[in-house]
């Protein structure tokens, strides 16, 4: 019998071969070619930034990664703005949706004011808060 060991020391050699494993395998499921760019959006006054976004093709669907808004910009349309430009990249690269997933309440309300819609949930994900799986078609 083998003797299986483990450890949590960084190895990045480790995580390419792990990152590449599940690139292949999606490949083979999906046929999906795409190099899983990922792109970033940033929003400034002036110099200053105001927040971002970032987010990745997948075949018909661009799924956003992360989005910020910095505190005192809230409010103000800086989010709805970065997820109009987000869409305006979707629609010229032939995305039929965008999908999404937040454990933010006030994300979360201020998503469905924009027009995504929840697809799932999952209570009591991580740090005992609801994940909610949001997606908005184009």
């Amino acid at each position: 019998m083998t003797s299986f060991s483990f450890t949590t020391r960084p190895n990045p050699e480790w995580d390419q071969k792990i990152e590449a494993g599940l690139r292949q395998e999606c490949k083979r499921l999906t046929e999906v070619t795409d190099d899983f760019k990922a792109y970033t959006l940033y929003g400034k006054f002036g110099d200053y930034f105001t927040g971002g976004m970032n987010f990745s093709p997948h075949g018909e669907i661009l799924w956003i990664n992360s989005i910020w808004v910095e505190p005192k910009f809230r409010k103000q349309g800086m989010g709805r703005r970065l997820l109009q430009e987000a869409q305006l990249f979707a629609t010229k690269s032939k995305v039929k949706e965008v999908q999404l997933n937040t454990y933010f309440q006030e994300a979360h309300a201020f998503f469905l004011t924009c027009g995504f819609e929840d697809v799932a949930s999952i209570p009591n994900w991580k740090y005992g808060v609801t994940c909610y799986l949001m997606r908005k078609i184009l």
